[in-house]
């Protein structure tokens, strides 16, 4: 929750940093230009006014003399709960006004704040789609530092907003943005400032509170293969009433997107088939790498309309009926084997894989509606209230179930053909092993459906003089639909697929025989276009979960200035806060006993409550005198009490020094929390299919069943943060802002639930803890890897932000030129990403096959003037490697991914329009140059071959549309 402060003789430094952020549009790390109030953003031709300002937090652009100028009196940030004149906070923070974020148009908010280098590994509706399990497919959420957004607190006007996720991930979609003013990046621990989960950082989205106006826009696009069509609009509307007394706000706003449910190889050639091999020819001593990098990558042991495996036959037996296929109506032909064959996949041979079946990008349909009302109940006492519905169905269709030669089936199928029984008799063959996919029972399709409530009542005002205080009450609830389509029952399968003949000759299953009444229908699973309608309705089924998520939140506060010293008042504020979130809901009886191939969601129910007291301080300890031009303290502290867990303290200590006024010195340490989330805590268990390797089979890969469940054991992980940074601002050139932000985070006792292959992997290197989760037959083969989440020893990670900005009038330069040049560059490197558990360390920074690149840059480069504006921007995410614990040549052929840069452009033009209309018509295009995603091998053939929590998968798009305001 940000916090007011009063322009006095005091804040001259802070008007001038004001005045520059206005009229550079730009600041240290970002602070852009804001409209006045009712004006339609960036419709608005004039710059901003110095009073919808954001206040000059660490952000500050300059702080030297400006020419004076009327500033408001009342201006909210997020850097801290306290802010007053001449102060700056140490904790780093990013504003962007939505003035700028308009100039990019982007589909929707979340995708511009989520190219920020802050933010890496975030969720979109374009990552994620190959799972069909986990709930999470089409939402936008903000992931801070590449920790996770579970560890990214997100607010909205500073109060916590009910998640759209059993892990407390928030859907950014379901907030007003057609209301929003800007949004503040909080790049760094701030619990103690605004409670758990900001491990990571704060993202604070501000509304346009005193919006007046009536302002709307539509657009709609599609890529340049002429998919993935999509449309979205808002309209919102602002007005004062009783005599300026209240204010209403109202906004609706909608969004379609088709989806993309595969590759076409004809429109995007880059997918290839490569994937990650087990090179079967490597021993210790012949120099060959253990992993080979191979595309044009088939299964071994599947094919369209199923192959009979030679494994287990002998050697006349296999020639007999071993790598035969079946085809259309169960043809027979020879199943032909690769030149490299890397069990259960090859290079070559008979086409099969599945990867271009994973949907690039998801379904979507949603909508949402927001209102806010306030009333000044006497000059000192404002009450508002505010309410929202957000809707939304998102969909994404996943590959074939697969059967990678693991059935048994009988030569006395009648559903096989005669030929092939009679050499499999002849050659005394009883049974032989398959490999099937369910390409006749069709793909699985997850849908998740969402509907989210949230209200907000609350009262503010002031006390005892200049004291301001603030109380509200806040419900949230998400209800949540999963429903996926067309999995198979696993019992029914089983059952189905052993055929028989009974004494009238028909074809029955076998277990009808002894259980006439069982309901059974056979299936023919020899070829493709031969399952009967009956089998693929008996075979097929629904796993669906139905999830109620409600949050209360009851919070007060208060702050002011109690006295004064000798370099200033000093400042405080104080409150409390009580939160309670719960978890209700069902899954079907079949997911209840694991009976679906995937999904088999479970009933998940669980709650627990948060009592939490915190105070703030900011002290100053200098200010105009040589070197210590300012020099000023701000402490925090926390007590968090969780019913599942017990207390907790968080705290942070900072300093901002000026020993000149073209530079700003900052620093801060804090200790930050985040206690495990509903997901975390109470998951009753899901599983999916994963397809891995196994280290001590020497690589020899299969498909196994990933099992998630939660931990009611966890305890809360705590983080010490450290974080100093410089920023530079030049008084002899007042265009250009600079800032360097160092960062490191000690993660203790870090939450974190491993993917099925990481849990292998890392108990072969020797975290023995995780060994015991997972499970192998009798033969050693790995059949089910139970991934629940754990606290880890440690986490540690460190790197540095940095962020520059110039802007330059033309007409500064050349007489009476219109116009603005802006650039903008802002950089993140992350130096270390380590977890350590076990004594075993594990480093992921550089890791391109995860969400931790070494260096991601966003630059931009605009013009505008009355008229016209146009940007330019580049995106870029640095090389990296498979694997930071191999070497090329040694553990793998080539073990390095290439990086990837990406243009986007963006303008906009003012129409003519009448009286105080305004309307600009605007284009986007992403990925200007269509770039391709670099290739990233993966393991199995249903892997995208590349990253697309990184990498663009898409291609070029383009949207166009239209904003209007009144």
């Amino acid at each position: 929750m940000g916090y007011h402060f009063r322009a006095t003789s005091r804040s001259r430094l802070l008007q001038s940093a004001a005045l520059f952020a206005v009229s550079c549009g730009l600041a240290a790390t970002g602070v852009s230009a804001q409209t006045a109030p009712g004006a339609p953003e960036s419709l608005a031709a004039a710059p901003a006014q110095a009073a919808e300002a954001p206040a000059a937090t660490e952000a500050t652009a300059t702080e030297t003399a400006a020419p004076s100028a009327a500033i408001a009196s009342d201006i909210v940030v997020t850097g801290s709960r306290i802010t007053r004149n001449g102060f700056a906070a140490p904790t780093p923070t990013t504003v962007v006004g939505i003035a700028e974020i308009q100039k990019a148009a982007p589909a929707n908010i979340a995708d511009f704040v989520n190219q920020m280098p802050q933010l890496s590994g975030s969720s979109t509706t374009r990552t994620g789609n190959g799972n069909t399990s986990t709930g999470t497919n089409g939402l936008n959420t903000l992931n801070l530092r590449s920790l996770g957004a579970n560890r990214t607190l997100v607010l909205l006007d500073g109060r916590r907003v009910v998640s759209s996720t059993p892990t407390n991930a928030v859907d950014i979609n379901n907030l007003p943005s057609a209301l929003i003013e800007r949004v503040d990046v909080v790049t760094g621990g701030a619990s103690a400032a605004y409670g758990s989960d900001a491990v990571a950082g704060v993202v604070n989205f501000i509304l346009q509170k005193k919006y007046t106006g009536l302002k709307g826009s539509i657009a709609g696009g599609l890529t340049d293969r002429g998919d993935d069509a999509n449309t979205n609009g808002y309209l919102a509307f602002g007005a004062p009433f009783a005599d300026g007394r209240g204010h209403v706000l109202l906004s609706i706003e909608g969004q379609y997107q088709a989806g993309i449910a595969g590759i076409d190889r004809n429109k995007r050639k880059w997918f290839n088939q490569t994937n990650l091999l087990t090179n079967t020819a490597y021993t210790a001593t012949n120099g060959q790498p253990r992993r080979i990098i191979a595309s044009n990558v088939n299964s071994l042991t599947v094919a369209q309309g199923g192959v009979i495996i030679p494994t287990g036959l002998t050697a006349a037996q296999a020639a007999a009926i071993g790598n035969t296929q079946f085809g259309f109506n169960s043809a027979v032909s020879p199943f032909v084997r690769g030149t490299f064959l890397s069990d259960p996949l090859m290079v070559g041979g008979n086409a099969f894989t599945e990867g271009n079946l994973i949907a690039l990008d998801s379904t979507v349909k949603r909508g949402s509606a927001f209102g806010r009302v306030s009333y000044d109940l006497t000059d000192d006492i404002e009450f508002s209230v505010e309410g929202s519905y957000g809707y939304s169905q998102t969909g994404n269709i996943a590959a074939y179930q697969r059967y990678p030669g693991n059935l048994t089936l009988s030569v006395n199928n009648p559903y096989l053909p005669a030929s092939v029984a009679t050499a499999a008799r002849a050659a005394g063959v009883s049974t032989f092993r398959y490999g099937y996919a369910t390409y006749d029972l069709g793909r699985p399709y997850n849908e998740a459906t969402r509907k989210v409530y949230r209200g907000v009542a609350a009262l503010s005002g002031k006390v005892l003089g200049d004291w301001k205080w603030d109380a509200y009450y806040q419900y949230g609830q998400a209800d949540i639909g999963y429903v996926l389509r067309n999995t198979t029952n696993i019992a029914r399968f089983a059952q189905a697929i052993q055929a028989t003949r009974n004494a009238a000759g028909q074809i029955v299953c076998t277990s009808t025989l002894t259980n006439p009444t069982d309901g059974c229908v056979p299936l023919n699973v020899f070829g493709y276009g031969v399952a009967s309608p009956a089998a693929i309705a008996y075979v097929k089924g629904t796993a669906t979960q139905d999830l109620t998520l409600k949050q209360n939140v009851a919070a007060a506060s208060i702050s002011g200035e109690p006295f004064s010293l000798w370099a200033g008042p000093v400042s405080l504020a104080a409150g409390g806060e009580y939160r309670k979130e719960e978890i209700a809901g069902v899954g079907d009886a079949v997911s209840a006993v694991n009976g679906f191939y995937t999904g088999n969601f479970k009933g998940t129910n669980g709650s627990y409550d948060v009592k939490e007291a915190f105070a703030e301080v900011v002290v100053p300890l200098a200010e105009d005198i040589p070197f210590l031009r300012s020099l000023e303290f701000n402490g925090a502290g926390r007590y968090t009490h969780y019913s599942t867990s017990g207390g907790v303290v968080t705290w942070k200590a900072g300093l901002t020094w000026k020993p000149i006024n073209d530079v700003r010195l900052r620093a801060v340490r804090s200790r930050d929390i985040r206690a495990a989330s509903l997901s975390e805590l109470y998951a009753a268990g899901n599983t999916q299919g994963n397809d891995i390797v196994d280290p001590t089979r020497n690589l020899a890969g299969n498909r196994v069943n990933r099992l998630t469940i939660g931990n009611t054991d966890l305890l809360p992980e705590k983080a010490d943060t450290t974080s100093l940074g410089i920023v530079y601002s030049p008084s002899w050139l007042r265009q250009f802002t600079a800032s360097f932000d160092y960062y490191k985070i000690d993660l203790k006792d870090a939450i974190t639930t491993l993917l099925a292959q990481e849990t292998i992997d890392r108990c072969f290197r020797g975290e023995t803890v995780l060994c015991s989760a997972i499970q192998r037959d009798a033969s050693g083969v790995i059949t089910q890897v139970v991934t629940q989440p754990i606290n880890l020893s440690q986490l540690k990670t460190n790197g540095f932000d940095i962020e520059g900005s110039f802007r330059q009038p033309l007409g500064d330069i050349f007489a009476d030129m219109p116009g603005t040049v802006t650039l903008r560059a802002l950089g993140s490197h992350i130096a270390k990403r380590t977890t350590i558990n076990g004594g075993v360390r594990t480093e992921a920074a550089g890791q391109n096959t995860a969400d931790a690149p070494k260096w991601r840059w966003f630059v931009t480069l605009g013009y505008d003037d009355a008229k016209f504006t146009g940007l330019f921007t580049l995106r870029t995410i640095s090389k990296g490697v498979y694997d930071n614990n191999w070497t090329s040549g040694v553990e793998i052929d080539n073990n390095r991914i290439k990086g990837a840069a990406y243009v986007d452009f963006a303008a906009g033009y003012k129409l003519p329009a009448a009286g105080h209309s305004k309307m600009e018509v605007f284009l986007k295009i992403e990925n200007l140059f269509d770039k391709d995603p670099p290739v990233v091998a993966q393991v199995g053939t249903s892997g995208l071959q590349t990253n697309p929590i990184l990498y663009d998968v898409v291609g070029r798009a383009y949207r166009v549309g239209l904003r209007f305001a009144y």
